[in-house]
């Protein structure tokens, strides 16, 4: 018998990693809302955010796409 939670759990897992990997920007700005720059410098018009925190981001989402996979892979077989 399929247990709906590890399944749900799974279906969540590949949609976070999806999204982490797909929009690594947006995650970054989602997390860093309402919080004051710590620094002033830079061009106007440019984003703050780092290339570290994108790969940072990005690692983790393929990171929760495997785990999601492997949670689906082993309810469903």
């Amino acid at each position: 018998m399929t247990d709906i939670r590890t399944l749900l759990a799974a279906v969540l897992g590949v949609i976070l990693g999806l999204l982490c990997l797909l929009a690594p920007e947006a995650v970054v700005r989602a997390q860093t809302v309402g919080r004051r720059p710590d620094g002033r410098g830079g061009e106007y018009g440019t984003d703050a955010d780092s290339d570290r925190w994108r790969r940072l981001v990005q690692v983790l989402g393929g990171g929760c796409l495997l785990l999601g996979l492997y949670f689906g892979y082993t309810t469903l077989w």
